[in-house]
């Protein structure tokens, strides 16, 4: 039992806690049923400063959800880089800092996101007193989409998928978890090694060691059971979201959207590079982290910041929290694979000089680029810890 609240505080609670930070500036991700509403009644309401005193936010859950994990694996590859480059045995060092700042950042979110979770409440009575309903032929859509993601996740969490860098990926967080010692030790041969500069400025193997030792489960049930169960569904979380985006909150259509995509998923193993293959089988790896999740949060966070129209200009005026997210965002890539901050950052400059020019906005592209100033520093320490 004590593993399992553990886990629920540092996978649900901590992530959710501290997205509530980012989601007081996060327009346009309101509960469908009460966009119109929250958007005119704020606009006759003066701010106030204390938190408890300010208006309502109406922010979606999942918004709150996905924003606070990705920040709290950002905050985890800001903490970790230095220690493993300075100290060997520095394990326990990462786990105290570490576990001290999800504590203050969701204490921080709790008093400071009170008025999104006063939104939330009055979401939450509004849908319970409201006239609007789902169809049937919605609700049949909803059941399907959600049986097939409950049936990845009941694949993944029983089926046993062999993959040879498991030999060194889960190594080094048992080696981590059990020895204290950060990328000093070859996983193939048990000797010691100078730092593995490729593999080590990527922490996310330390951070599934992080939660073995949090927790009490072993590194290697962390990896291939306790994840899939967590990665798959905040992916899909991030899929529902840009289906509400492109649908303009329609529930069928999003809901056929992630059936879609559920299809494509399953039935996408057709060699083993497809990032299907890497989603389901390959779960736990940061790969599959960076193809899977840390780009569709990019093209998440692009439909939000270059949404155009009436409501969409005046959204513009406050996106502080979806800025935040793409620079957290990007350290993210950073700690998924030390590929991860230029290909994101790669990404990130050809889809927002096509949005730029298409839209005629060429000054979004300035904080746009400020966003990729954390993946410009990661690639800088690599450099020179390589060159130097």
């Amino acid at each position: 039992m004590a593993e399992l609240l553990a886990a629920f505080a540092v996978l649900i609670a901590a992530p959710f806690c501290i997205g509530l930070l980012p989601a007081l500036a996060m327009p346009g991700e309101e509960t469908a049923w009460l966009e119109v509403r929250a958007g005119e009644e704020r606009e006759k309401k003066e701010k106030r400063s204390l938190p408890w005193k300010r208006l309502p936010v109406s922010v979606c859950p999942v918004t709150v959800y996905v924003a606070g994990f990705v920040l709290m694996l950002a905050v985890f590859q800001i903490v970790a880089v230095p220690v493993i480059l300075f100290e060997t045995w520095g394990f326990p060092r990462i786990v105290t800092a570490y576990s001290i700042l999800l504590a203050v950042l969701s204490a921080a979110g709790l008093v400071f996101g009170i008025p999104v979770l006063r939104g939330m409440a009055e979401d939450a009575h509004a849908l319970i007193k409201g006239d609007k309903k789902l169809s049937l032929e919605t609700a049949l859509y909803w059941a399907v989409a959600v049986g097939l993601v409950l049936f990845q996740m009941y694949m993944a969490f029983t089926h046993e998928f062999f993959d040879g860098d498991d030999a060194y990926y889960v190594a080094q967080s048992v080696i981590a978890e059990q020895t204290d010692v950060l990328y000093r030790i070859l996983p193939y041969t048990g000797l010691s090694t100078s730092l593995d500069i490729r593999h080590a400025l990527a922490a996310f193997p330390i951070w599934e060691a992080y939660l073995a030792r949090v927790t009490g489960i072993h590194p290697a049930i962390i990896a291939h059971s306790v994840l899939p169960l967590v990665l798959i569904p905040v992916t899909y979380l991030v899929y529902y979201r840009i289906g509400m985006r492109l649908f303009k909150g329609d529930f069928r259509k999003t809901a056929v959207f992630l059936i879609l995509v559920s299809l494509l998923q399953i039935f996408g193993n057709t060699s083993i590079y497809t990032n299907a293959t890497f989603f389901l089988m390959r779960t736990w790896q940061g790969k599959s982290i960076l193809c899977n999740l840390v780009l569709l949060v990019a093209v998440w966070a692009l439909l939000r910041l270059w949404e155009t129209g009436k409501n969409g200009e005046k959204r513009g005026k406050k996106q502080a929290g979806w800025w935040f997210l793409m620079a957290a965002n990007n350290v993210m890539a950073a700690l998924a694979t030390t590929m991860g901050a230029f290909l994101l950052g790669l990404f990130v400059g050809i889809a927002g000089l096509v949005l730029a020019l298409r839209q005629k906005r060429p000054w979004y592209l300035i904080p746009l680029a400020a966003t990729c100033l954390p993946g410009l520093i990661y690639l800088g320490i690599y450099a020179a810890v390589v060159f130097l």
